[in-house]
């Protein structure tokens, strides 16, 4: 994540970047997922952020509890 966000520069990402830097365990690391991707979204654009996230997340396959992983989404058919 600090890789990530050390190629760009201003506040938010330094602040985002100092809470990373200060997680404690990877559950934190998991939480601020949300954070990066919103201070690389509003520098880079959502579908670039997207691309760069793919491999942060990558990182938390199997170090997670199942109920912490991606959720797939599903589409709802109207079966009636």
């Amino acid at each position: 994540m600090l890789s990530v966000l050390q190629a760009h520069g201003g506040h938010s990402i330094q602040r985002v970047s100092q809470r990373v830097r200060f997680a404690t365990d990877v559950e934190a690391l998991w939480y601020l997922r949300q954070d990066v991707m919103t201070a690389l979204s509003a520098i880079d654009g959502e579908s670039a952020a997207r691309r760069q996230m793919k491999g942060i997340n990558s990182m938390f396959k199997g170090g997670l509890p199942g109920s912490m992983g991606p959720r797939a989404h599903q589409r709802f058919t109207n079966n009636g």
